[in-house]
This record gives C-alpha cells, structure tokens and sequence, in this order.
C-alpha cells in the first residue's frame, strides 16, 4: 500500500485500522485530541487564549503529520481547513492561521467535517444555509414524479419524502438542540413541499395543514427525538450495557409518543390551515396510526378547502367573488358549504349520509374516515366528491371569472406576445 486505502477487498478497512492505529496512540501536546473517521482526521486543541489554541494546534498537526507520513502516507494540507469556537466578542484576529510543514492553513470561521458545515459560534446557520438548495432541489425534482392525478401510491410517495427527510436530518443529534428560526425555517420548506406532494394536494395549502394530512410530524420535533435517543444510547454504553434491537425500538417508540403529544399541542395554535387542523387534531393517534385509507387528490380538497370552490378561487384571484353560483342566494362557495349546505348536491349528498350519518362538518367527518376500514369507504367518498367537483369544474367554465381582472390582463398579454412572433415570423 503506497497511498490511500486499498479498493476492491475486505482486508482493506481492517488493514487501515491497524496501520492508522498507531497514529492515533501517539502522544500529543496537553490540551490537544485527535480523532479519526476513515480518512478525515480532527485535531483539536484547546487554550485559554486563541494564541495558546493556536500554538498547541500547530504543534499537535505537526506531530500528526509526521507519523502519518512515517505510515508511508501522505497528508494533502491544501485541503485541510481550521476553526476556532469562540464566545461572543471573541472571536479570533483577523489573518489569524496555523503552519503546517511549511503549509499556511487559515483559520475561517466554518468548516465541512463529516457532510456538516460546522461554525464558530455552533448556531449551524451555515449548514442549513448551504442543504436549503439541496433540499429544495432534490424537492423539486422528487415532485415531478409526484402528480396529483395518477403516479404513485401514497406508500411510494411517504418513501420520497422520507428521502428529503433523511437528507435534512443528517447529523441530528448534533444540531438538533441548537437550532434557530432560521432553521426551522429551512426545513419546513421542503418539508412543505413534499407533503403536498404525498397528499396530492394544492401547492397553497398551509405547512401545518400539509402536514397533518400527510401524517408527517415536523422535522424539528423528529430531529430532537433522533438527538434523544442517540443520547440514551451513549448514556447505557456508558455504564457499560449495550442496549439490543428490542430495547430501542421501545425506547424509539416512547420518543415518538412524546413527538406526538408536542406535536398535538402545536396544533392548538395553527398559524394557517385552521379548518383542517381543527379536524384532525382530536383524532391525530388515529390519523397517524390508520392502516386504511389514502387519499385522493379531490378528497384532499374537500380537507384542505383548496379547490374548486368559489373562496378558495377568490383568494387566488380567480373569481371576482366567492358566492355560489349554482343557486340564487345560495351563500358563499366553500368546501364546507359543497358538502353539506349547497342544495344542487342533495342527491350525491344523501348517497354520503346513508353511510356516515346526517354530520357532515369536517371534524365529524374526518373521526368516521378514521374509525374504520368499513367508515373509509373508497367508493363511496370517492365517488361523492368525484361526482360534485366534476360537476363543479364543469360550472366553473361558465362563471364569471373569465372577466376577472387577471384573466384579462393575461390575456391582454397573450395577444400582445401573439402579435410579436406573428410580426417576426413575417
């Protein structure tokens, strides 16, 4: 072996070990440690000032270099990168650097260690700032494959979610008790995003509403409970018992109760998607722990509210108004008024009554969904709100919102971008 790690054989970690091990069990200046992952070696230091962190970084480097070379290895210092964490007002002078074997190394005040981006102050702005792209990017592309019509099945879409989940919790248990609202930020985006996306739902419906129709807990709360339970486990190793499989799947599953009534009392204040969130939030146990049942992109509507409804298209700028245009004084169109009020649906209406009873609000609706295999009745929900909203779509073509003000400005456009090619294509 001249460099590297041996490729293509079992023996090749096992050797690195024992030849990297005598690395590690040289001694170093006192307040100096050194840890190693695979290839990547930490050096830290410690001091009361930054020139004594720095003296003692410089000399514990050096030593670590040389026994590395002495492995017949080679140490590529123009990668290598240095960080100083620092208290407020404390942070180190400007130009500040190490040097290494001749090699001037700077000290900055972030660093990429193991895929985090670790910063001075250990806020992990930085981080997030950096994976908010990815995030949204891997989002984004996972979403094209996500229809809201046809495409895959809810399984299939909770796995693409939880593709993004995975890359956004990378690392939890170090950043999960440090973070900001900046970061909560960050992850509720694409989080959002995905969501939307498993419940086939309209980009606009809320963050809360996205995801307790999704049965998606936030990824802050998740975060906090991958940080818990990696500390147990450090604390059993500690005092020298190595929990097996079964203990933490039950210690996993007391975290995640304990996720679950955090989240339960979130919802008590939903900053957006009111209706929805009052629906669930009483039966959240059983909407999360249901084996039946998925739904559809109409149901979806009939949930959220965003849909082919008179206020929801206002909102949107669709519609001039929100009143119901299918009867004289009929109200305001919304889902609710749709399902349970709005006098052309009383036929498709009484199919749904003789099956869940005479309460159609929302959250009586959504306690018999989840009460049973028998209550979540595919054909009978699905083919009421397949019903109305075809129904309702084709009524929309119709109403005025074809002379809505944005309709006729886009349109106004459209011409004027017609007339453009037309003159040049001439």
């Amino acid at each position: 072996m001249s460099c590297g790690v041996p490729q293509g054989s079992v023996l090749g970690p096992l050797l690195w070990n024992i030849g990297y091990d005598w690395v590690l069990r040289g001694e170093l200046p006192l307040g100096a440690d050194l840890t190693c992952y695979a290839d990547v070696t930490l050096v830290t230091a410690r001091g009361s000032s930054h020139r004594e962190a720095a003296l003692v970084a410089t000399a514990a480097v050096s030593q670590v270099v040389n026994r590395i070379r002495r492995l017949g290895l080679e140490v590529a210092l123009n990668k290598s990168e240095a960080m100083v964490f620092h208290g407020p007002r404390r942070a180190p002078p400007p130009g500040s650097h190490i040097v290494v074997s001749g090699a001037r190394i700077a000290v900055e005040s972030t660093m990429k260690y193991l895929g985090l981006v670790l910063d001075s102050r250990w806020e992990f702005g930085p981080h997030f700032r950096r994976l908010a792209p990815k995030l949204m990017g891997a989002a984004g592309a996972l979403s094209t494959l996500l229809p809201n019509l046809g495409g895959p099945s809810a399984a299939c879409r909770r796995s693409y979610m939880g593709i993004v989940r995975s890359m956004a919790l990378y690392g939890a248990p170090v950043w999960a008790m440090d973070m900001t609202a900046s970061t909560l930020a960050i992850l509720r985006k694409p989080q959002r995003a995905m969501a939307v996306r498993v419940v086939r739902g309209y980009r606009t419906i809320s963050y809360e509403a996205a995801c307790v129709l999704a049965g998606s807990p936030p990824w802050d709360l998740e975060a906090k409970v991958l940080a818990s339970l990696y500390r147990w486990r450090e604390e059993e190793r500690a005092r020298g018992s190595r929990p097996v499989q079964r203990q933490i799947a039950l210690r996993r599953e007391e975290l995640r109760q304990v996720l679950v009534a955090e989240w339960r009392q979130r919802l008590l204040r939903p900053t957006a998607g009111l209706a929805t969130v009052e629906a669930i939030q009483p039966v959240l146990d059983d909407w999360l722990g249901r084996r039946h049942g998925s739904l559809s992109f109409k149901v979806t509507q009939v949930l959220s509210g965003h849909g082919c409804f008179g206020e929801y298209l206002r909102r949107i700028d669709r519609e001039p108004d929100a009143r119901c245009h299918h009867r004289v004084h009929c109200g305001e169109d919304t889902a609710q008024h749709t399902l349970a009020e709005c006098v052309a649906w009383e036929e498709q209406r009484r199919v749904l009554t003789n099956k869940v009873g005479g309460d159609l609000s929302l959250p009586a609706l959504v306690r018999k969904m989840v009460g049973s295999a028998e209550s979540w009745d595919v054909n009978q929900y699905y083919s009421y709100c397949l019903n109305f909203k075809s129904s309702v779509r084709s009524a929309i073509v119709i109403k005025p919102k074809l002379l809505s003000t944005s309709f006729v400005i886009k349109c106004y456009y459209c011409l004027l971008i017609t007339i453009a090619i037309t003159t040049i294509l001439s």
